[in-house]
């Protein structure tokens, strides 16, 4: 019998989200752009799937399921290469393709490549590729997917049929006859590469269809839209707003902050409250790239001490250091120190920037952090109205930790000084936090995501930490605009103006 633990070697992954407050504005912003993910990279793959599931069907097709993804598998790869061929980007796959290509077979058989084989040179290793890794999910959400009772993804009645036949009328029907037929084979000329192009994400036409079909999904412009494509179709009339303001392309950050202070132009009263909750989740963002700071410093003062400091020595360390630096403030109360603030000249992206540098030094990141966190509190105590879109945005009970968990234990203690506020924020809400995650992660998920050990009392050194921000999908979505026609380099297009129009 063998009496050992079921792991005996730990697989350090340090995770993403060591205080457990990511999950928080993770949860906000899928609220806000449901439909579009961090990893659907380009609109026309929606079509192009659409086209894939209706093609598999009518082609009498088996309803084994190992048959329907070696199909998939093989329709990404070929879309891989002749997007490569094309100098197209955000396709999966695309840097195996260029490999084969570079390679200047005349032929290329990728059949190999598309395959499950671990010993093989995969065009990717997810098992049902970037569909069902990245697109399946919001395609469901947008109601052009369903599942059927095999357990086989396949289109809905209506969007997603429409879809297909769209994708299908765009490209012309020499080239899905090309494209189904190359799919089977699994072999490819680089001359029939280069009559597949249509196909490529760029090459959506902007009076065509299928270029409407987008945008009318996108915008929820359908008959009685449930909620969620509300709420998606407001964030990208807020995206179009923000290119208008900047007369420019706006990259994600571009939005993240236009859209974080109200506008000096009253917006209609659907894309306002829009507006508040990314402004909601912009505040959850600060407040926990300020707690990942003081984590950060933890982290050093534990680095720091050879044995390893009890959590004493840490809050004696933070109090000390914070008791005896320039800010006079800080031997002053909590309350006094929010008050002293105006959240709204308040310098929260240069902050902002310099707590997500990773060449700062941990102890210089504290003092901006801290005064970031007051900032915050005293923004919200000021806006009723973005206090209430934190409401009903963020959690503030239970496990989960958030902007308005944070404000509600900074609000219990403002009477304390800051010295001895932050010093026992750093032990109860930073330091022990750290550990109660870390044990959760290892309990359910088996990962080992501890930064720092507990042994006899002390902690001990394992790895520091970068405090980093979410990625809220703008991205993509900005690059679904521009794939659609509304945006270009130069910021709105006229159809991108028409759109925000109708958006208001």
């Amino acid at each position: 019998m063998h009496l050992l633990p079921q792991w005996t070697e730990k697989a350090d992954k340090r995770g993403l989200d060591p205080l457990g407050m990511q999950n928080s504005g993770v949860l906000l912003y899928q609220s806000l752009l449901p439909g579009i993910s961090n990893v659907t990279l380009r609109m026309r793959y929606y079509g192009f799937y659409c086209w894939l599931s209706e093609t598999y069907a009518r082609s009498a097709a088996s309803s084994d399921f190992e048959a329907w993804r070696n199909w998939i598998r093989r329709a990404e790869a070929l879309y891989a290469l002749v997007s490569a061929r094309a100098g197209e980007g955000g396709v999966g796959g695309v840097e195996w393709a260029n490999r084969r290509l570079a390679a200047a077979e005349p032929v290329i058989d990728f059949a190999a490549a598309a395959s499950t084989d671990p010993s093989q040179e995969r065009y990717l290793r997810q098992s049902l590729g970037v569909f069902g890794g990245a697109y399946y999910t919001q395609m469901a959400e947008m109601g052009l997917f369903t599942e059927n009772r095999h357990g086989i993804q396949v289109v809905t009645r209506d969007l997603g049929r429409r879809a297909a036949d769209l994708f299908a009328q765009a490209v012309g029907t020499d080239c899905t006859k090309l494209l189904a037929r190359k799919i089977a084979e699994a072999r490819i000329s680089i001359h029939e590469l280069e009559r597949l192009e249509p196909i490529v994400p760029s090459h959506i036409s902007p009076d065509s269809d299928e270029c409407r079909f987008y945008e009318t999904l996108l915008f929820a412009r359908e008959a009685s839209p449930a909620q969620s494509a509300k709420s998606r179709a407001a964030t990208l009339g807020l995206i179009l707003e923000t290119a208008r303001a900047t007369g420019g392309r706006p990259g994600p950050e571009d939005v993240r902050w236009h859209l974080f202070d109200p506008p000096a132009e009253a917006l209609p009263a659907h894309l306002e409250d829009q507006r508040l909750s990314w402004e909601a989740y912009q505040c959850q963002d600060l407040m926990q790239v300020a707690s990942a700071a003081l984590l950060a410093w933890a982290i050093a003062i534990i680095n720091a001490d050879g044995p390893g400091p009890t959590l004493s020595d840490i809050r004696q360390e933070v109090v000390g250091h914070l008791s005896g630096h320039g800010e006079a403030s800080f031997q002053a109360s909590w309350r006094s120190l929010r008050l002293s603030l105006d959240p709204l000249s308040f310098p929260y992206r240069a902050i902002w920037e310099e707590l997500t540098n990773s060449r700062a030094a941990p102890v210089g990141r504290t003092v901006p952090a801290i005064m970031l966190m007051a900032a915050l509190h005293q923004r919200l105590r000021a806006r009723p109205d973005l206090a209430g879109a934190a409401t009903r945005g963020l959690p503030g009970r239970g496990a989960a930790r958030s902007l308005r968990s944070e404000l509600d234990w900074l609000e219990s203690h403002e009477s304390d000084t800051v010295a001895d506020l932050i010093g026992d924020y750093v032990i109860e809400r930073v330091v022990r936090r750290h550990s109660w995650v870390a044990m959760q992660k290892l309990r359910r998920q088996r990962d080992y995501t501890f930064l720092f050990e507990q042994r006899d009392g002390r902690l001990v050194f394992l790895s520091g930490y970068q405090p980093v921000a979410t990625t809220p999908r703008l991205a993509p979505a900005i690059q679904f605009l521009e794939d659609i026609h509304l945006l270009d380099v130069e910021g709105l297009t006229p159809l991108g103006l028409g759109a925000l129009e109708m958006s208001r």
